[in-house]
């Protein structure tokens, strides 16, 4: 085990010393695999019940035992008894080094200082969901695409989990089928669970169950710069994303070519979903060159981007007059 691992380990080592009954045990022999190893402890029930000094002592080497066969088992036993939870409640600060800190680490594949959007999709859509991937960066938008972004040496399911705990919104393809796999709708599932919000984009099914709620948007027929475009504006909507994607969008921008900059600029515009001031921020932030700035010049004049900078007049003394 690494030395993150063991800091895991601790910690469910205090929650099992603490909270664990003998069928809790159980169901933890169950999970693992490993109830020899749990009952051949000489004295760890026998402490337990008689609430002994050293049953701490006959927990830590049970689990080490075990752990350290297999740390896999690490993340099953936390996600299984909601242990990063309650260790969140206890120790905040603690938990935040531990169980976040880990996570983001891993999170490579994210674009730096853009929205993290997962997208939930079956794997035959594996091209058009690249292409979507793409344009939803023009606009700041970093997307993770499971089969995409998965290195062949990684482990696929500790992959997607890290995506998943890391998204700051999720994007649904729900079709036929969608319904029926079990990996969409798990992570669908883990969204709702996080409190992550949903967007369903409908391709030949609506969605279901507790996503139902969400407004979706239809995309059957549409190319992947049409749904990206689409998805963009409903964001730019809410509040919460608005104010994200307002710093990520120039970053973005700064990284295309004059034809795709001067494009994104005049949606941008058309769409009507930020205020002037939010603009001027955007054009500004976004390295224009001069032909830019001059194709855009009556927005840039609207919104009072690029203030020339003011001329102060000189205050000539008598004696400095010329004749």
């Amino acid at each position: 085990m690494n030395s993150l691992e063991r800091k895991k380990v601790t910690v469910i080592t205090k929650y099992v010393s603490g909270a664990f009954s003998e069928s809790d045990w159980f169901s933890f022999g169950q999970l693992t695999g490993k109830l020899k190893t749990i009952e051949a402890h000489p004295r760890l029930f026998r402490a337990m019940a008689n609430h002994d000094d050293d049953y701490g002592y006959c927990v830590a080497e049970v689990l080490d035992d075990i752990f350290s066969e297999d740390s896999n088992l690490i993340s099953e036993v936390i996600d299984h008894f909601d242990i990063d939870l309650w260790y969140q409640q206890k120790e905040p600060e603690k938990h935040e080094r531990i169980f976040v800190s880990s996570v983001m680490k891993n999170a490579d594949f994210w674009t730096e200082g853009y929205l993290k959007l997962f997208i939930s999709h079956l794997s035959e859509n594996k091209e058009r969901m690249s292409a979507m991937k793409k344009t939803l960066s023009n606009w700041g938008i970093s997307a993770f695409v499971a089969h995409e972004d998965i290195e062949p040496t990684r482990e696929w399911m500790n992959e997607v989990e890290v995506g998943l705990e890391t998204m700051e919104v999720m994007a649904a393809v729900v079709e036929p089928g969608f319904k029926k796999s079990d990996w969409c709708a798990q992570e669908v599932g883990f969204a709702l669970g996080r409190k992550i919000d949903v967007i369903p984009l409908r391709a030949g099914m609506d969605p279901f169950g507790f996503f139902g709620k969400y407004q979706g948007i239809q995309i059957k027929g549409k190319f992947p710069e049409s749904v990206s475009n689409e998805v963009t504006k409903l964001l730019l909507k809410k509040p919460k994303y608005r104010k994200l994607l307002l710093q990520s969008i120039p970053k973005a921008f700064t990284q295309l070519g004059s034809p795709e900059k001067l494009q994104q600029i005049d949606l941008l515009e058309d769409w009507s979903v930020i205020s002037d001031e939010q603009m001027k921020s955007v054009l500004e932030g976004s390295a224009l060159s001069a032909h830019e700035k001059t194709k855009s010049r009556n927005l840039i004049a609207r919104v009072g981007a690029f203030p020339k900078p003011k001329v102060e007049a000189i205050d000539l003394l008598a004696e400095d007059l010329p004749f």
